[in-house]
């Protein structure tokens, strides 16, 4: 150990330099360095001066570099390059860096990175086709995910899994993605935090522009189309830009970016129409535009993003780094196919903006500074188009819906986060103590959709009631009445204090604690049911963590040993209140309906019934509510939280590739689930002892009877999981590198969770609000076996024949290979068992929760680029990229999963039918492929 050496740092790319000096211990820290590649040169009197070059610094890396100094004069020196170890001793952390290497060119036909977020081990899920979320799950939990943009918040905050912004591939520089271990300054999930870094300018220009395409001839016909015939129109058109250099050299850098993409969706599984040849035609004849009726629902999107970026060093101290984001998206016709014409059709707009500022200090040459400040927004909406229909929605059940779309005019949502965070580090010897707070508060507004439908149970007493026979020989009329309006805010608070603590050189403890203060939007304190009169703001969130690296052995090939354990909270889906104060008993806005006579001369429509096609505007005099049911939170409600505990075991197997074996525990608490509380005295139980309720509702079977079902979340829920995870990975080096892991692992819960984005929950409730045990079994979450792999090479090869060279070199591969258990899925009965009023959440007797589970997915994803080098500046990469190279048919989702049981016992009828047959499944996409030009400068 040397102390009072002088080490300085430089960024071989921007000149940046920061110069600290070693303590007496020898040990030294430069926190708050940029990305980048850097040279380190160290000086001491009587030791030769030292020069390491290749070190490599990504995205929350803690590089351990030791300098070891010869003894010799100072004007000697000694040059070495090596980057920091592959089995990196500074690391606790479960996760990986996704480097520009890989972000650049590993497929991605979706050209959404955040379909990356299920390359790394301990996750589970699968990608979307386009600028939507994934289906994200880690640490056993569904749809748990923090995203973040360059450490600012990128997460929607209604419900979990939805990210705030979309981002392009072209301002994305590196990926981080982590799922456990992370220390105190991080956390807002139980789950994965994917922080997507932009890139920033160097001291030299350079940039790139691309053009990619994809025509209908280009991709397999999908799996759910039974006839090659009317496949539906499949284009793609793709521009970026890019480019990035210095204002002042070594001073001030800029970076730009542009993508602008116009693609088909009509191909994906759910746009597909259902509706049969002979009931269009009965549908055509009874005046339903022809027009009307397509193969499948011709969507597409048109989609702009925009990224300036600067980074300037304002003076030895203080550096300062600006960025504004912009997306927009104008996606005609944005609905699913099914039942639905083109007269339901809306278009999907949505705009979402982000202004982020960090300012890094070095206020001594032990104490810094880092501050960030974000404001963000995002206005989505569906606004009717030349296809919507007019006049009210039609509803013929089990055969067509046509008519006025029902979610024109709609805000769902716009929201906007405003984002203050500082964070302060002191080093001091062995220690670098780290502490810091924030705060992000969001403001939400939605609009529901004003609708009036009509719902026919047959084509011909639809007509009945068009041609003036019988204008109430409809089954039901229901119309939206009130304010269709909501705002409320929330501020999220955050405060953390941790020590990163070098014990000795080769033993490491991190320790800290976490606060988070979830202050959630306001309750009606006029509500008439008490528990939606005020919201628990759960003030007892803290949140220790400790984690453990030890050096075990030093060397070539040195063995590191990592474990870490600690509380992790969530954020409380803002969903949950959003649904209290909407139905809280003394609803503003609201939904009535009307029976008609079904053209049953019996049957006596309502007073005040209109005749079709007629809509009221207003609630008639006279009319009188139904009984509510009401959603509201219960008065204890506590915020979800984690205990993780992990052991990892990494073994260098050469400089650049690496072996880990690791075990992950996780166990859940506070999970929210819904309960249905009104319904008491059971008048009877089904075979398994599930009460059976009464649909008369008085003081004897209510527990309130002002209202029919009073559903309150609770946070009583609990999960467990386990997994193995092995990896082996190797950094770029020799022309390639690649990540492969496996991950076997168990998750139960016993959540029936709601407000979570793209599941099959449903109406998902306490199957017996006696007894939360019979809902104990598999997550949403349990895919017991996954394995990815991802491989970027290019090869170069030394043939004396220049043409053999000419051919086999300047070639690249990318590679992306998956292989999944199924995904699990719940069996329910088409029947209201216990008569609780909640249809579809009812499981036949004898079937453990979420037990249903989709065949094994498998998937293969390959990127071939070549390129032309014109000279050192100037080349040209043309590529070609597949999806599902080998067109496996791989199911993720079936679309019936109701079955015919006993209404009085709950016994399954017959035997459980095959749900690979019983309707159309919904299949990851059929193979595709893209071409593509990429001009690089």
């Amino acid at each position: 150990a040397i102390a009072n050496a002088t080490i300085t740092v430089r960024n071989i790319e921007t000149g940046a330099e920061r110069t600290v000096t070693s303590d007496e211990s020898g040990v030294y820290r430069i926190p708050l360095l940029p990305l980048g590649s850097y040279r380190v040169t160290v000086e001491s009197a009587n030791f030769k001066k030292l020069i390491r070059e290749g070190i490599t610094l990504t995205t929350g890396q803690t590089a351990t570099v030791d300098l070891n100094l010869e003894p010799g004069g100072v004007t000697e020196t000694v040059t070495v390059t090596s980057d920091a170890p592959v089995a990196d001793p500074g690391k606790i952390d479960v996760g990986r860096v996704m480097t520009t290497r890989e972000v650049e060119n590993l497929p991605l036909i979706s050209r959404n990175p955040y379909n990356y977020a299920l390359l790394q081990a301990n996750v589970t899920g699968r990608p979307n086709a386009e600028f939507g979320v994934p289906r994200i799950n880690a640490n056993g939990y569904a749809r748990r995910t923090n995203y973040q943009l360059d450490g600012n918040s990128n997460t929607q905050a209604d419900r979990p899994g939805i990210r705030l912004m979309p981002i392009s591939e072209t301002f994305v520089s590196e990926v981080q993605l982590v799922t456990n271990g992370f220390s105190a300054e991080f956390g807002n999930t139980p789950g994965l935090i994917m922080n997507a870094v932009t890139p920033s300018g160097t001291n030299g220009i350079h940039g790139s522009a691309s053009y990619r395409f994809r025509r209908t001839p280009f991709y397999a016909r999908p799996f759910q189309y039974s006839s090659p015939t009317d496949l539906p129109t499949n284009n793609v058109d793709n521009l970026t830009f890019a480019v990035g250099g210095p204002i002042i050299k070594d001073r001030w850098h800029y970076y730009g970016g542009y993508e602008y993409i116009k693609r088909d969706l009509a191909v994906e599984p759910t746009r597909l129409v259902t509706i049969t040849a002979s009931q269009q035609a009965q549908l055509i004849a009874a005046g339903v535009p022809s027009s009307a009726f397509v193969a499948a629902i011709p969507v597409s999107q048109k989609a702009n993003f925009y990224i300036f970026r600067t980074d300037a060093q304002l003076n030895e101290a203080n550096r300062l780094t600006g960025r504004f984001n912009y997306f927009d998206n104008n996606s005609p016709n944005n609905i699913g196919g099914g039942l639905n014409t083109l007269q339901r059709s809306i278009d999907f707009i949505d705009k979402s903006y982000s202004l982020g500022l960090q300012l890094a200090s070095t206020l001594s040459n032990q104490i810094f500074n880092e501050f960030r400040f974000q404001y963000a927004k995002r206005d989505s909406r569906n606004l009717p188009n030349a296809n919507s229909g007019a006049g009210p929605s039609i509803s013929i059940t089990g055969i067509a819906q046509f008519g006025s779309p029902e979610n024109a005019n709609t805000i769902l949502p716009l929201e906007t986060t405003t984002q203050f965070q500082d964070n302060l580090t002191w080093t001091r010897g062995d220690h670098a103590v780290k502490f810091g707070g924030g705060l992000n508060r969001i403001g939400d507004e939605r609009v529901s959709g004003v609708f009036a439908r009509y719902t026919f149970s047959s084509i011909a007493n639809y007509l009945l009631a068009k041609n003036g026979t019988n204008p109430r020989s409809y089954t039901t009329y229901i119309e939206a009445f009130g304010d269709p309006e909501i705002k409320y805010k929330s501020t999220f608070y955050n405060f953390f204090a941790q020590d990163d603590w070098k014990v000795t050189r080769k033993l490491k403890f991190n320790y800290g604690l976490r606060y988070d203060l979830y202050d959630v939007p306001d309750a009606n304190p006029s509500a008439p049911f008490s528990f939606s009169q005020n919201f628990k703001i759960d003030k007892n969130n803290f949140a220790p963590r400790l984690g453990i690296v030890y050096g075990l052995r030093d060397g070539n090939r040195p063995t590191v040993i990592r474990a870490s354990a600690g509380f992790y909270y969530d954020t409380p889906p803002l969903d949950m209140y959003l649904r209290a104060l909407q139905n809280s008993g003394s609803p503003k806005f609201f939904n009535f309906s009307f029976n008609g006579n079904n053209n049953i001369p019996t049957n006596t429509p309502s007073a005040n019934a209109p005749a079709f096609p007629t809509t009221l505007g207003a609630l008639p005099a006279g009319s009188v509510l139904p009984v509510q049911s009401i959603d509201t939170i219960a008065p204890d409600f506590d915020t979800l939280y984690a205990i993780h505990t992990n052991f990892q075991l990494e073994q260098a197997l050469t400089d650049n590739l690496s072996f880990t074996v690791g075990y992950i525990h996780s166990g859940g608490r506070h999970i929210p689930v819904y309960r249905n509380i009104n319904r008491i005295n059971p008048t009877g139980t089904l075979a398994d002892g599930r009460p059976v309720f009464s649909n008369t509702n008085n003081a004897t079977t209510r527990f309130d009877p002002r209202f029919n079902n009073i559903l309150v979340v609770e946070s009583v829920g609990t999960s467990k999981y386990d997994a193995a995870t092995f990896q082996l990975s190797k950094r770029f080096s020799k022309g390639y590198q690649f990540s492969v892991n496996y991950t076997l692992s168990k998750a139960t819960d016993d959540a029936p969770e709601q407000n979570l984005v793209a599941t099959q929950v449903g109406n998902s409730v306490s199957s017996d609000p006696t007894n939360r045990a019979l809902d104990r079994g598999p997550s949403l979450a349990d895919q017991r076996h996954t394995f990815i792999m991802s491989f970027v090479g290019r090869p170069q090869f030394n043939f004396e024949s220049k043409a053999l060279r000419y051919i086999f070199n300047n070639n690249q591969f990318g590679i992306i290979t998956t292989a999944n258990s199924g995904e699990r899925f719940n069996i329910v009965s088409t029947a209201d068992l216990n008569l609780d009023g909640i249809s579809g959440s009812d499981r036949p007797v004898g079937f453990t929760r979420n037990s249903g589970k989709t065949p094994k997915q498998f998937n293969v994803d390959l990127r071939y680029s070549r390129f032309v080098n014109f000279n050192e500046r100037f080349k040209l990469e043309v590529f070609g990229e597949f999806v599902n190279l080998f067109n496996i048919n791989s199911v993720f989702q079936f679309n019936n999963l109701a079955v015919q049981t006993d209404p009085l016992t709950g016994n399954l009828v017959g035997t459980l039918p095959d749900f690979r047959t019983r309707s159309i499944p919904t299949s990851l996409d059929s193979r595709q492929f893209q071409l593509g030009f990429k001009f690089i400068f």
